[in-house]
This record gives structure tokens, sequence and C-alpha cells, in this order.
């Protein structure tokens, strides 16, 4: 049985596959070339366009940046004045916020001094009645 991987077929093919490559690459090449030039030729008119739109239209870009730069001014301003406002509310409810918090540890403090003096209270009289139950306990003889 003969095999078709002998050493002559197998350099016959690869001469093949070299061959059709070289045709390819030299097929290829030129169609690059060209269409790179013609990409370049596009580029040159193209910028010759925007070189000419360009010497038309520097009056009316230059009255227009200045407009644009008038309006980043104005608009710089108006938001620097927001800033200065909005750090002012800030102030202004840290402020509030502050005086709050020292309201309603006033409160809490005041409230604190009455439980005590409740407390005391409390004692005070738990004490007189246990006093009052005493004396009573002895005044009145107990019957048995």
């Amino acid at each position: 049985m003969e095999t078709i991987f002998t050493t002559s077929n197998i350099m016959f093919t690869i001469g093949i596959i070299t061959l059709l490559f070289s045709i390819w690459s030299k097929v290829k090449t030129p169609q690059e070339s060209i269409e790179r030039k013609q990409s370049l030729d596009a580029l040159a008119t193209e910028k010759d366009k925007l070189l000419a739109e360009k010497d038309l239209g520097t009056k009316a870009t230059i009255l227009v940046q200045k407009e644009l730069e008038t309006k980043v001014l104005v608009l710089a301003e108006q938001v620097k004045n927001k800033d200065v406002e909005n750090e002012r509310r800030f102030n202004e409810m840290g402020l509030c916020l502050d005086t709050a918090m020292t309201t309603a540890q006033n409160h809490i403090h005041t409230v604190d001094v009455k439980v005590d003096k409740l407390i005391e209270s409390v004692n005070l009289m738990g004490n007189k009645i246990t006093e009052l139950s005493t004396i009573i306990n002895e005044r009145i003889p107990k019957k048995t």
C-alpha cells in the first residue's frame, strides 16, 4: 500500500503553498499601496478644503469664540455666586443645628435634674411612710 505522505509529496505541497503565497503577496502589496495613496490624497484634499473654510470663517470663528468666552465668564460668575450662596446656607443650617442641639441638651439636663429631685422626694416619702407605719403599729395594739 502506497502512502500519500512521502517526502517528495510533502516538498511538492510546500512548494505549491509557497508559490501561492508569493503570488498573493505580490497582488496584495500594490493594492495596499494604491489604497494608502488614495487615502493620503483624500486626506490632503480634505485638509485643503478645511484650510479654505478656515480662511473664510476666521472672522466668524473669532466672533463666536468671543461670544462663547463671554458666556463662559457669565456662567463662571453664576456658579461662583451659587457656591457663595450655598456656603452661606450651609453655615446658617449649621448654626441652627448647633442651637437646636444646645437647646436639646439644656432640656435633657433640666429633665435629669427634675427626675433626680423626684427620686429624692419619693425616697423621703418612702422613709416618712415607713416612720408613720412604725408609729401607727406601736400605738395601736394588735388584737390576738
